[in-house]
């Protein structure tokens, strides 16, 4: 099963991306084939943050093309919803989707978020 990182991505997405006939036709080929990480759709959360794009679309269509290693759809759309919904940066809404409740850390984000903070009495 091959692994799709960002470019790929950011490919088929826009149409005048010097690579999306490429991206196209891989798509083509290895459609129903195709895995990503956790760790590409952070960075394309990153890339769509900046240009202004919905992280929730954009990380609903990636996983509409390719299978999520290392982390369930379910823990990736919520960091998606939190980062549109929540005005949360990206790596603390991927922590906190992931983190299953509670977390390890003195940034008080968590506790907006409903996120117990393990071991914030020691601060």
């Amino acid at each position: 099963m091959p692994y799709a990182d960002t470019d790929f991505f950011i490919a088929i997405s826009n149409s005048d991306d010097r690579l999306n006939s490429w991206a196209i036709k891989a798509l083509e080929n290895y459609k129903g084939e195709i895995c990503t990480s956790i760790l590409t759709l952070v960075e394309l959360a990153l890339v769509s943050v900046r240009r202004g794009i919905p992280v929730e679309a954009m990380i609903a269509s990636v996983l509409s093309i390719a299978d999520l290693i290392g982390a369930s759809k379910q823990n990736a759309l919520a960091a998606a919803h939190l980062i549109d919904h929540e005005n949360t940066g990206v790596f603390d809404s991927f922590h906190a989707s992931l983190c299953e409740d509670e977390i390890i850390s003195s940034d008080h984000i968590y506790e907006k978020l409903g996120v117990k903070r393990a071991g914030s009495d020691y601060l």
